[in-house]
């Protein structure tokens, strides 16, 4: 009978490990700290996991122009597929805007010749505003030497607004660059238009940046 009786005894001694065990891993071991469901329960905030380590570049690290040279404000969709971001250009939460970066003048004047028909590259509006032409006509390959040049497109539904550069955000190997418009006249003309912003900086502020995107201020133009 004493034989038979130990393999019982046994089995309720392991039976009670397991339920201490069991006990001890929910209640968060014995440091006296909350489990992580428990902490959830009682609303402790977040931490985040990465610091955010991006800004925006300095007002003086960058120069910047706008120009007219588009008189529909839509371009067509070969110039929007050929743009950096244009898997962005559809998201509808945010107006991206497109795109272009240049590294040499040949990049440059590929581009113009591409979209030529598309644009009025040579056109002065109004007298003040330079053409596109006139914009870049001093990147030559000594101005390329130690400067990249970005190109934004903003269609805009009256020629009576314009554009220029909000900021510049940097973050990694990520840039986006924020248009804001910059004139809104209580009267204005019913004309589409279209305009490129040309940003010229410093290479050294792009390097290693492999994700470039635009967009138009939140709530800043009922324009485009």
């Amino acid at each position: 009978m004493k034989q038979k009786k130990w393999p019982i005894t046994a089995c309720a001694a392991l039976g009670l490990l397991v339920l201490c065990v069991g006990i001890y891993t929910w209640s968060g071991g014995d440091t006296g700290a909350p489990s992580e469901a428990v902490s959830k329960e009682r609303g402790a905030p977040d931490q985040p996991d990465v610091a955010q380590t991006g800004a925006d570049l300095p007002d003086g690290s960058f120069e910047a122009v706008s120009v007219w040279v588009d008189g529909s404000g839509s371009a067509g969709d070969n110039f929007y597929l050929a743009a950096l971001n244009s898997k962005k250009l559809a998201v509808n939460s945010v107006q991206h805007l497109p795109v272009f970066q240049f590294e040499t003048p040949e990049e440059l004047e590929d581009f113009k010749e591409r979209f030529s028909d598309e644009f009025a590259m040579e056109h002065r509006l109004d007298g003040r505003i330079p053409s596109f032409t006139d914009a870049t006509s001093e990147m030559d390959e000594q101005f390329f030497e130690d400067r990249t040049v970005f190109v934004v497109y903003v269609p805009a539904s009256s020629g009576s607004y314009r554009f220029g550069v909000s900021s510049i955000y940097q973050e990694n190997k990520a840039l986006c660059i924020h248009i804001e418009e910059t004139e809104h006249p209580e009267e204005y003309t019913c004309d589409m238009a279209g305009w490129f912003v040309v940003i010229s900086l410093e290479k050294a502020l792009v390097a290693g940046v492999t994700d470039v995107d635009a967009d138009l201020g939140w709530g800043q133009s009922p324009a485009a």
